[in-house]
């Protein structure tokens, strides 16, 4: 288990983290010959005008990861909670994920950095994602991802 969160940055470093329910959640993966953002993905599609950042922790059988989508970033500073996804599932417990739900403000997200030019997209969030079917609930506070897309 991770012992710290990785800094807040802006310079496009391949960074993601969190706390869900108080425990430090960071992306990792066994496989590190193939490079340390394979655990880490961002992408903007320029038609849709939508980033989305993709980071997993995956070894054996063990596979989880979080999506975090920011439609029509414009400028940095506070995002409209309806347009912000954030999604977490672990495949071991449910195929079902644990979703924000954007209407109802229980979501937090910040760009500290959206530099097109240089593609680079740095921020903060905090979330309450909420199973539908279980009516079960996950805490996610000092979220913090420095990408390139």
């Amino acid at each position: 288990m991770p012992d710290a969160l990785p800094p807040i940055t802006t310079e496009g470093k391949g960074t993601f983290g969190c706390k869900i329910n108080g425990e430090i959640w960071i992306p990792k993966t066994q496989d590190e010959f193939l490079g340390n953002n394979f655990d880490l993905y961002a992408n903007y599609d320029d038609a849709s005008h939508v980033i989305d950042i993709f980071a997993s922790k995956r070894y054996g059988e063990f596979n989880e990861g979080f999506a975090v989508y920011i439609w029509r970033p414009t400028m940095t500073g506070l995002q409209d909670t309806a347009r912000i996804g954030i999604d977490f599932q672990n495949i071991n417990q449910s195929i079902e994920m644990y979703r924000n739900n954007t209407s109802s403000k229980l979501t937090k997200l910040e760009l500290i950095r959206f530099d097109m030019p240089n593609r680079i997209a740095s921020g903060t969030f905090e979330a309450i994602l909420i199973k539908q079917s279980k009516n079960d609930t996950l805490r996610i506070t000092e979220g913090r991802f420095d990408v390139r897309f």
